[in-house]
């Protein structure tokens, strides 16, 4: 697949963090910002626009919509672990609790590895 080199400015602090993410992860720093990218551009207009409100109300605010939006993906992440599960064969009892279905879709989340 051809791409195109996309350049932009960082301060200090953020270029740290993917530079120590990119170690992390054992990825370049250009694959940490072109998958930041990515999910950026898959986001509706109105969510550009709400970040930019929340980056103007400060670091406290972003902090608490990136942790939000972490967990929406992972429980988008879960779902689609669950229902793998379940299309391949496994089914989850009617009777079995949070903690049993958190562990069963642990398990199925390993095996898909």
């Amino acid at each position: 697949m051809a791409g195109h080199t996309l350049s932009a400015y960082a301060d200090e602090q953020t270029y740290r963090k993917v530079a120590e993410l990119a170690k992390a992860e054992d990825r370049s720093t250009a694959q940490i910002v072109a998958a930041a990218v990515r999910l950026y551009m898959r986001l509706p207009r109105r969510a550009h626009d709400a970040l930019r409100r929340l980056e103007a109300a400060g670091p406290e605010a972003i902090d608490a919509a990136a942790w939000a939006a972490g967990r929406a993906l992972l429980d988008q992440q879960y779902e689609r672990v669950v229902a793998k599960g379940l299309k391949e064969g496994g089914h989850a009892p009617a009777d079995l609790d949070e903690e049993a279905l958190l562990e069963e879709a642990a398990i199925i989340a390993r095996q898909s590895h």
